[in-house]
């Protein structure tokens, strides 16, 4: 793919869900309740969910019941723990924290996605968040994934979310 910006947003996870068998092992971090880990485990991937909110993993394991989750600090716990793991797919949903980027390409199988989307620096034009560690800059996510395949990329106004984003399915060389 042309690393141009697609001209609109995607539905991640229908993409996602097209491009792995559904055997593959998926991570959802900084989950929260769950729901994009829970979309794809209910078409029958092998979803772990990583967050560091108890009461929001009780709910995913009401509804998940055989799922394996991780009560992790993010930003302190989980290079060590996300770095003896290895997954097919990672998924990443509004949630930035740059120094852990290098231990999410490495827990990827080769030939493993990632599938990111989170908000860009225009975001604080019109709302929150506004610091700048929580948002991307322009072509970041591009940087950051420079050695992947780029199956899809977006960067701008979400009308469905009404929130500037960037998001990207990448393929890790195999």
């Amino acid at each position: 793919m042309d690393k141009k910006n697609a001209t609109k947003s995607i539905n991640l996870l229908e993409q996602t869900a097209l491009l792995l068998a559904p055997s593959g092992t998926v991570l959802d971090l900084a989950c929260g309740k769950g729901r994009n880990g829970l979309a794809l485990q209910a078409e029958g991937f092998q979803v772990h969910y990583i967050d560091r909110d108890p009461p929001a993993l009780d709910h995913i394991a009401q509804l998940a019941p055989n799922s394996e989750i991780i009560c992790a600090d993010l930003e302190s716990d989980l290079p060590y723990q996300l770095t003896k793991l290895a997954f097919d797919a990672i998924l990443v949903f509004r949630y930035l924290h740059r120094p852990l980027m290098p231990q999410i390409i490495a827990a990827l199988k080769p030939g493993g996605y990632i599938v990111y989307q989170t908000f860009n620096h225009q975001q604080a034009t019109i709302g929150r968040p506004k610091n700048p560690n929580f948002l991307l800059n322009d072509n970041e996510l591009l940087d950051i994934f420079k050695d992947f395949a780029v199956i899809h990329f977006f960067e701008g106004f979400c009308e469905i979310e009404q929130a500037y984003i960037a998001q990207i399915i990448a393929k890790k060389p195999e």
